[in-house]
C-alpha cells in the first residue's frame, strides 16, 4: 500500500524495478498521489504528470502477470483518458486488473502451490491397500472439486465422480465408505443413502449444514463433518470489506471511474465514516468475534447480540458489549452485521419489525445466509429509505433472478456468497475434509463432527 505525499523524491516511487521486486501473488493499493497538477506545473513537466506509481510500468506488469491486482484510489490525469485499457475495463474487478498469459498463470499456480500436505497432517499409509472409494459430484465446472486439488485428493482416496456412480451402481454402491460434499453437491437423499450400504462419512466444506438433512443421515448411521474454524478469518475479512464498501460507495465510485461518460469527478460524492461509529454484530461466534477483533482497529463501538454472553476477558478484549435484547442493538448501531447460523430460530431474523427499528442512516449487511433476512422486507426498507444501505454476500436464491429489484439499487452491494473464497482457505478446507474422512474410516475421532 502507497501512502507516500507526492514530492519530487516520490515521483514514480514505484516503477518497473519495484514491480519486479513484488511477489506474483502481490497486489499495488495506491491512496496516496496519482498526479499534482499544481507540482506538474511548477516543475514544467506538464506533459509527463508527476506520479507514485509508473503507470506505464504498472500496466506492462499487470499484463505480463508480475503482479496479481492493483486497487487504485488515485491516478494521472483523473478521470483517465475514455480509451481502452486494463483501468477502463467493465469486467469484475479481479479480470479487469490481469491477463496472465496461460503459461506464466501455470508457472504461477506451480510455484503458489505444493502438492504436498503441511507437516504433522495425517496421512493413512495405504501403501499394499485399496485407497477408499469416495464419491463426489463432478471434477471442475461450475460446483465440481477444483482442478488443482484433485492431485492431492487421488492420494488418498479413489474418487468417483456422480456420473461414475450412475453408471455402474451396483458395484461403486457397496464401494463407496464417503461423501466429500463441494458446493453442496452431491445432493444426499433417502434414495442415495440406501444404496449405499457402507457409507460411513459425509464431509462438508464449509460452515453451513443448513442442506444436509442430519436426522435422516444419522438414521442411516452416517456421521457429518465440516470446516467451522478454516473459514472465519476470510469471512470476516470479507463482513469488514462490505461494511467499507458499502459506506464509502466504491462499487458506485468503481462505476464512475470507469464510464466512458465520465468527464469530472464531482467535489460532493460523499459516503460515510466508519470509523468511530456503532458496529452491531448479530451472532458472537468464531466469525462474529474475528469480526469484532478487525472493528476494535476502526475504533468502533461493538455491540453484539448472541445466545450466550462470552466471558468478560473476551469481551475486554474486543471492547464488545452484550445486547441481552436483540431490539437494543438494532436501535443504536449505524452497522448491523448478521454472521449467525442459519436454524429455524434464525430463518427471517431479520424482517420488517427489526428493520424498522434501525436507523435510517444505517446499513445492514449479512455474511451468514440469505434466509436470514426477510429479502422482501429489505427491500421494501430499501425502497422506502427505513435504512440506508446494504451489503449483502449472501442471497435466496443464489444468483438472484436477473429481474430482482436489489440488483437495480444503487445503495445495495451484492457478492456471490465468496466469504470463504481465497485459495489458501480453499485448499485448507480441502486438507481438513481429507482428514476428517480418514478419521472416520479408521474408526478415530472425527474432526469438527456435526452433532445432532
Amino acid at each position: 500500500m502507497v501512502v507516500v505525499s507526492l514530492t519530487p523524491q516520490t515521483h514514480k516511487l514505484i516503477g518497473k524495478r519495484e514491480m519486479e521486486l513484488m511477489k506474483p501473488m502481490a497486489t499495488l493499493i495506491n491512496i496516496s498521489r496519482g498526479c499534482c497538477l499544481q507540482m506538474a506545473l511548477k516543475r514544467h513537466f506538464y506533459s509527463n504528470l508527476g506520479a507514485v506509481v509508473d503507470q506505464e510500468a504498472l500496466v506492462r506488469a499487470l499484463q505480463a502477470g508480475v503482479i496479481r491486482a492493483a486497487a487504485l484510489d488515485v491516478t494521472y490525469p483523473e478521470p483517465l483518458p475514455r480509451l481502452p485499457s486494463v483501468f477502463s475495463s467493465q469486467k469484475h474487478a479481479h479480470d479487469s486488473a490481469v491477463r496472465v498469459p496461460g503459461a506464466l498463470r501455470e508457472a504461477q499456480q506451480a510455484r503458489r502451490w505444493q502438492r504436498l500436505p503441511p507437516p504433522g497432517f495425517h496421512i493413512l499409509d495405504m501403501e499394499d491397500q485399496e485407497l477408499p472409494y469416495v464419491l463426489i459430484d463432478c471434477i471442475g465446472g461450475k460446483h465440481g472439486v477444483y482442478e488443482d486439488h484433485v492431485e492431492f485428493l487421488k492420494k488418498h482416496f479413489c474418487l468417483i465422480t456422480m456420473k461414475e456412480y450412475l453408471e455402474n451402481k451396483k458395484f461403486l454402491g457397496e464401494k463407496i465408505t464417503a461423501i466429500y460434499m463441494w458446493y453442496h453437491k452431491p445432493v444426499i437423499d433417502e434414495e442415495l443413502l440406501q444404496i449405499l450400504p457402507n457409507l460411513k462419512v459425509v464431509a462438508n466444506s464449509g460452515v453451513g449444514i443448513d442442506h444436509l438433512d442430519l436426522n435422516l443421515l444419522s438414521s442411516f448411521g452416517v456421521k457429518v463433518s465440516n470446516t467451522p474454524f478454516v473459514a472465519s478469518m476470510d469471512t470476516a475479512d470479507l463482513g469488514m470489506a462490505l461494511m467499507l464498501a458499502s459506506a464509502r460507495r466504491l462499487v458506485e465510485g468503481y462505476q464512475m471511474a470507469v464510464s466512458p461518460d465520465t468527464e469530472y469527478f464531482p467535489a460532493d460524492w460523499l459516503g460515510v465514516e466508519v470509523s468511530g461509529t456503532t458496529l452491531g454484530i448479530i451472532g458472537m461466534g468464531t466469525i462474529g468475534y474475528k469480526v469484532a477483533q478487525r472493528a476494535k482497529a476502526f475504533d468502533m463501538k461493538i455491540l453484539y447480540h448472541n445466545r450466550n454472553q462470552r466471558n468478560k476477558e473476551e469481551e475486554s478484549a474486543v471492547g464488545a458489549i452484550y445486547c441481552k435484547k436483540i431490539d437494543d442493538l438494532l436501535q443504536q448501531s449505524d452497522f448491523v452485521m448478521l454472521a449467525v447460523t442459519l436454524t429455524p430460530q434464525t430463518h427471517k431474523l431479520i424482517g420488517k419489525r427489526e428493520l424498522e427499528l434501525m436507523k435510517p442512516t444505517a446499513t445492514l449487511i449479512n455474511i451468514s445466509r440469505g434466509l436470514v433476512v426477510d429479502q422482501d422486507a429489505l427491500v421494501e426498507a430499501l425502497q422506502n429509505k427505513v435504512i440506508k444501505a446494504a451489503a449483502l454476500d449472501v442471497t435466496y436464491p443464489e444468483p438472484l433472478p436477473r429481474d430482482h429489484p436489489l440488483l437495480k439499487m444503487k445503495n445495495v452491494i451484492i457478492t456471490p456468497h465468496i466469504g470463504s473464497a481465497t485459495k489458501e482457505t480453499r485448499r485448507l478446507m480441502m486438507k481438513n475434509m481429507t482428514e476428517s474422512i480418514e478419521a472416520a474410516l479408521t474408526g478415530l475421532p472425527i474432526p469438527n463432527e456435526v452433532l445432532l
